[in-house]
């Protein structure tokens, strides 16, 4: 097997781990939109998932195409448009981390409009009490300023019988946390592709030149 085969298996593998944690990203960017009634900032944060995964999906399927074809042409075109999306990339997502916690925290807001059912219709809040084990908006008290006793979701195993029971983190900061340590997961993966593509662009340099070596020796 020449080293161009050899530098060829490597950029596909590449690709394909690329690929891979840009299809997370899509649909971890989809996941948000159709799971929740967002605001702009948590609809552009989720779009912007989405386009770094859609922009990486672009340029690799030009890679896969260069390195099947060995063309120089097509290969120089690839690493450019790598390099520009790299740049964009990095952008997004210097801005997402920078601002993680005012993200999650817009994340969150639809648990505002499940708080309002609950006070007009009991056992809104019981999703998130049950997944988060927690009790309230802010806390019990606000079953209690609202006239109202803490159901039996506010307290652990749903015993109600031993006051120790009760729950006193309130579901906002839990779902908070919730989004805040999603996210900076998702942006984390998000850097380990930029590096992936990094790294993809410097094999593709040598696989651009192997496959000039090639046919310059082709004519001898």
């Amino acid at each position: 097997m020449s080293s161009t085969s050899c530098v060829k298996l490597i950029v596909y593998a590449l690709d394909v781990l690329c690929t891979l944690l840009a299809l997370v990203l899509i649909s971890f960017g989809i996941y948000v939109v159709a799971s929740y009634d967002m605001e702009s900032i948590g609809q552009l944060t989720a779009y912007t998932y989405v386009g770094l995964g859609a922009a990486a999906l672009v340029v690799l399927f030009w890679g896969y195409l260069s390195a099947w074809r060995e063309n120089v042409c097509c290969t120089v075109t690839f690493i450019v448009l790598l390099c520009l999306v790299i740049i964009a990339q990095f952008g997004a997502v210097y801005v997402l981390i920078v601002h993680e916690k005012s993200v999650a925290s817009n994340l969150a807001n639809p648990l505002e409009a499940t708080w309002e059912e609950e006070l007009n219709s009991p056992g809104a809040m019981s999703l998130y009490e049950n997944w988060f084990q927690c009790c309230g908006r802010g806390s019990p008290q606000d079953y209690v300023v609202n006239e109202r006793l803490p159901p039996d979701t506010c307290f652990r195993n749903h015993d109600k019988s031993k006051p120790e029971n009760l729950i006193h983190g309130g579901c906002r900061v839990e779902f908070e946390n919730y989004w805040l340590n999603l996210s900076h997961i998702f942006n984390i993966l998000a850097l380990v592709l930029i590096g992936l593509e990094l790294l993809l662009s410097v094999i593709s340099c040598r696989l651009c030149n192997g496959i000039r070596n090639d046919a310059r020796r082709s004519y001898f």
